[in-house]
C-alpha cells in the first residue's frame, strides 16, 4: 500500500490572514462580488484610560494678611508715597510760617507738627512691614507766591491728600494700614479746614 506523501509546500499549519488578505485583494479586487467573505482579523481591545487627574496650579505660598505683617508688602508703594507727600508739605508749611505773621505762623506750624507725628506712623508701619527704613524724597521748591494764594494750593491739595488716603484704605487688606490710612484722610480734611479758617482772618 502506497504511503502518499504531502507535498511540502502545501503546509496545513494555519495560514497567516494577514498575508492571505493582501494576496485575495490583488486576485479580487472587486470584494463585493467575491464568494468569499473575509473576517477583519481581531483587534485586541484597548482599555480605555481613566483621564488623568486635573493638578492644581502651583502657586506661591500666600502669606496670611496680619496687622502690618509680611503679607501687606503690595501696599508698601503707598505707604512711600504718602510720606514722600508728607514731607513735602511740611517743606511748603515751614517755609511759609517763616515768613507769616505770629497768628499764621502758629497755625502753620501746629499742622507741620502733626504731620511730623503722621509721618512718624507711616515710618514705623513700613518697618514693621519690610524690617527696612524709608528715607521720603527731598525733592521739591518752596512755595512761591502771596500767603493767601499758597494757603489756597495749600487747601487743594490736602483734600486730594484726603480723597488718595481715603482710596488707598479701601483697597487694603491689613485692618491696621486701613485704619491708618483713614486717619490719614480724616486729618487732611481737619488740616484743609484751618486753613480755611486762616484764609477767613486774611483781609
Amino acid at each position: 500500500m502506497e504511503t502518499s506523501q504531502l507535498d511540502p509546500k502545501l503546509s496545513l499549519q494555519p495560514f497567516d490572514p494577514e498575508v492571505f488578505q493582501r494576496v485575495w485583494n490583488r486576485v479580487m479586487p472587486d470584494q463585493d462580488r467575491s464568494p468569499i467573505a473575509m473576517d477583519a482579523p481581531a483587534q485586541p481591545a484597548v482599555p480605555a484610560l481613566s483621564p488623568a487627574p486635573e493638578q492644581p496650579p502651583e502657586t506661591a505660598p500666600q502669606v496670611p494678611l496680619t496687622c502690618l505683617g509680611e503679607g501687606s508688602r503690595p501696599y508698601t508703594q503707598a505707604i512711600r508715597d504718602m510720606m514722600d507727600q508728607t514731607r513735602g508739605f511740611l517743606r511748603s508749611l515751614q517755609s511759609l510760617s517763616r515768613r507769616s505773621d505770629s497768628r499764621a505762623a502758629r497755625v502753620l506750624s501746629g499742622i507741620a507738627g502733626d504731620l511730623r507725628r503722621e509721618e512718624r506712623r507711616l515710618s514705623t508701619a513700613y518697618f514693621l512691614i519690610t524690617g527696612e527704613r524709608y528715607s521720603p524724597s527731598q525733592a521739591g521748591a518752596a512755595p512761591s507766591g502771596s500767603l493767601p494764594l499758597v494757603l489756597r494750593a495749600l487747601f487743594q491739595q490736602l483734600h486730594q491728600r484726603a480723597a488718595q488716603a481715603r482710596a488707598a484704605a479701601q483697597g487694603m487688606g491689613d485692618p491696621c494700614l486701613q485704619q491708618l490710612f483713614q486717619d490719614l484722610a480724616e486729618d487732611a480734611e481737619f488740616y484743609a479746614q484751618r486753613l480755611r479758617a486762616l484764609l477767613e482772618e486774611i483781609p
